[in-house]
């Protein structure tokens, strides 16, 4: 299976910056849909300003994805049928290819993780109704696969719907590993003799396919507001040490596309994981 490389468009993207960056990704996100009363801002307002921005990208057979959430919504606010029932609609009435929830504010609860299941489920389900088949992203912080808890329960109670997890693998704790700007951070199941609960290996021993696990990292400085940040030259080295290792795992995702200058960061990670397919993936335990 073709390894994936997501590119998350965040600001207004014109025409021509589309035609300019598009060739390495493989899947292109577009931000966001905020909720039923606001609809669309950014990236995702400019598509429905300039259609052909989807109608160019799907000519070269990329997939275009509604994203929705981001640090504006608190998503405890809407009730989770009728968020999802809503987002739905809006993906398939401007023929997006899938949805990308990409929910913070957020701390790990029951009540939350039910919010989650309820709209990924309600997704789904509007999408069989109309016989339009939404791919469905969830693109959350990587502190939320922590320790049989949050997402591992998720992927379990929509029984394999979820078709990618664009994981964020940024500085969001108290942890020294949680900088994840190297190789054993990202991928090992112990980084400095802490278990490293976050790490690909350790989430695919959770039970979550790792054909669905998408390593993500911010393409500039400037996309990422504390650590995290690996050059596109050490990440390649990382990814390529990864492969070498037989460590399966789905793809990568960059964000914000807007930061990629002529696309080269998309091209040059397309290039990398494609000249190293991993044959004889390593076998994980669950």
């Amino acid at each position: 299976m073709q390894k994936k490389v997501i590119g998350y468009f965040n600001n207004w993207t014109p025409l021509e910056e589309a035609q300019n960056k598009y060739e390495g990704y493989t899947d292109l996100l577009f931000s966001f849909w905020q909720d039923p009363e606001t609809s669309v801002t950014g990236a995702a307002e400019e598509v429905l300003k300039t259609p052909e921005i989807l109608e160019f990208l799907k000519s070269k057979n990329k997939k275009c994805i509604l994203a929705t959430g981001g640090k504006y919504l608190y998503p405890l606010n809407y009730e989770a049928v009728n968020y999802g029932t809503a987002l739905a609609n809006f993906a398939i009435q401007h023929k997006f290819d899938g949805v990308n929830l990409d929910i913070k504010n957020i701390a790990i609860t029951s009540q939350v993780i039910q919010w989650l299941i309820d709209v990924t489920i309600t997704v789904h389900q509007i999408s069989n109704e109309k016989n339009y088949p939404l791919e469905i992203y969830h693109t959350p912080q990587a502190t939320l696969f922590m320790a049989n808890e949050g997402y591992s329960e998720i992927e379990k109670k929509t029984n394999g719907i979820i078709n990618y997890y664009n994981i964020q693998y940024y500085n969001q704790g108290e942890w020294e590993y949680q900088s994840y700007e190297d190789y054993t951070s990202l991928f090992e199941e112990m980084y400095n003799n802490i278990e490293n609960p976050t790490a690909i290996l350790s989430i695919i021993r959770q039970g979550i396919p790792a054909n669905k696990l998408i390593v993500g990292k911010p393409i500039t400085t400037d996309d990422v507001n504390n650590t995290g940040y690996i050059s596109l030259e050490n990440f390649e080295d990382i990814l390529s040490t990864a492969i070498t290792n037989k460590i399966p795992f789905g793809g990568v995702m960059g964000w914000k596309v807007d930061s990629d200058i002529n696309g080269i960061w998309g091209k040059s990670i397309a290039k990398t994981i494609e000249n190293s397919k991993i044959e004889n993936p390593m076998k994980v335990e669950i």
